[in-house]
């Protein structure tokens, strides 16, 4: 973007930052170009060189965010170079690193002017003369904090001025992502310079956290080129599952139809094998089903959120596998505890309450009863469904809700539709069974 294509707002700002770090500069420069030790000159390329370089190569010290170190030398040359030579090395030194990593000149301007302003206050307040003392040392721990602050102050402005979000929103993010980071770094900058002048062989030593944030950039990266593999694999995997899924629906929908119709001809043949395909081909439809349910709930689209009544869900699973129930002489008990409505998408819930309601049924043994139950749990509303079946052993209760893991029938995808579907909505789903007593499948929703 050109500077003329920018907001007027903006196009003040990058005006008005680097006049700022001038005046600032002038300011601080009234302490003149007094005679200095050589060493501290000799300085000056090197925080130039510093400065450039942590621009050119920014390190992550997190998953999603990354540092420029360049505000340690720049601390260092504020604190220990000449006050009127320190903030304009800084300031060059990071105009220089805007321009090498390919920044417009506006943006490295506004860059070097955020930089000259945050060093030449660090200057004023903080600047250590030749002579070591308590009160030296607090004023340099008070210039590394200003710098800090007002580095982040300005830095925040044109982000919220382009985007037009908040400017406190955008300052308390961004103050809670890089606090740590520049703490650490103003901390290094002021023991290098205050060992710089009492112990000068032990000034690099605090210099050591480098390698290992270095380090710590190696095996952040590291690990998100392994996620980013992953995420293709499972991506993948998802497309996979629907693909399939729709490509087989087709003809086994023909197989169906065709066996359909032999059923009902009373042919002399195998009437047996037959009602064996017909069932076979019914699990397999069940079992695509619910592959596509995992893909779409794997698939994170946005949920379709509407008011749900929990009581009104309840009963729709109840008169939805009716059928089933009375073929497998087993009753239903419904019980509303409490009235309760939550926000969810209503056909991804209702699915997740009737994978649990299949499995009941099929567990319980005839005459028994699958009890649906609405209550309050600890942190919002539930729904547990109680089974009358022979338990789930406690071997089997590590991975029950992972994908596949079945014992004696069913695909082994209804638990972990329900989880999915339910930890989307910021809910949990947990078990408490006990073996000959049954089980009862918990979900709780936020309030």
């Amino acid at each position: 973007m050109t500077f003329s294509g920018l907001r007027p707002e903006l196009r003040a700002t990058v005006v008005a930052v680097p006049l700022a770090g001038l005046l600032a500069a002038a300011i601080a420069a009234t302490g003149g170009l007094e005679a200095a030790a050589l060493w501290r000159w000799a300085l000056a390329p090197v925080c130039f060189a510093a400065i450039v370089l942590a621009e050119r190569f920014p390190v992550k010290i997190g998953a999603e965010q990354k540092v420029s170190l360049g505000a340690l030398p720049c601390i260092v040359a504020a604190l220990l170079l000449p006050p009127a030579f320190g903030p304009a090395t800084a300031a060059a030194g990071a105009f220089a690193g805007n321009r090498l990593v390919g920044r417009s000149w506006w943006e490295a301007t506004l860059n070097g002017g955020n930089v000259l302003l945050a060093a030449a206050l660090a200057a004023l307040i903080g600047a250590l003369g030749s002579q070591e003392s308590v009160i030296a040392d607090a004023r340099a721990v008070a210039g590394a904090t200003a710098y800090s602050v007002v580095n982040l102050l300005v830095a925040v402005l044109p982000a919220a001025l382009h985007t037009r979000r908040p400017y406190l929103q955008l300052l308390r993010g961004a103050a809670a992502a890089s606090w740590p980071a520049s703490l650490a770094l103003a901390a290094c900058a002021v023991t290098s310079s205050v060992l710089a002048i009492v112990a000068p062989l032990l000034a690099p030593l605090p210099l050591v956290v480098l390698p290992l944030v270095f380090r710590m950039n190696l095996a952040i990266e590291s690990q998100q080129h392994a996620n980013a593999q992953l995420a293709k694999v499972l991506s993948a995997q998802r497309r996979f599952l629907t693909d399939v899924s729709h490509q087989v629906a087709t003809p086994l929908a023909t197989i169906m139809t065709n066996l359909s119709i032999l059923s009902r001809q009373r042919k002399p043949g195998h009437p047996e094998a037959i009602a064996d395909s017909v069932a076979e081909a019914e699990r397999m439809k069940r079992m695509l089903a619910r592959l596509r349910s995992l893909a779409h709930a794997d698939e994170d689209v946005p949920l379709r959120k509407e008011l749900v009544d929990l009581a009104e869900l309840t009963s729709d699973v109840v008169r939805a596998y009716a059928a089933q129930a009375r073929s497998s002489r087993v009753d239903f008990v419904t019980k509303v505890d409490v009235a309760a409505s939550v926000s969810a998408d209503k056909d991804l819930l209702r699915e997740a309450v009737a994978n649990l309601v299949d499995n009941a049924v099929r567990f319980s043994p005839a005459g028994a009863a699958v009890t649906l139950r609405v209550a309050k749990g600890a942190a919002g509303p539930s729904i547990d469904v109680t089974d009358s079946g022979p338990g789930i052993e406690p071997a089997r209760l590590d991975t029950l809700f992972e994908r596949f893991q079945r014992s004696d029938s069913g695909s082994g995808l209804g638990l972990a539709i329900a989880r999915r579907v339910v930890e989307r909505h910021g809910g949990s789903l947990r078990v408490r069974t006990a073996r000959g007593e049954g089980s009862t499948f918990t979900i709780e929703l936020p309030a």
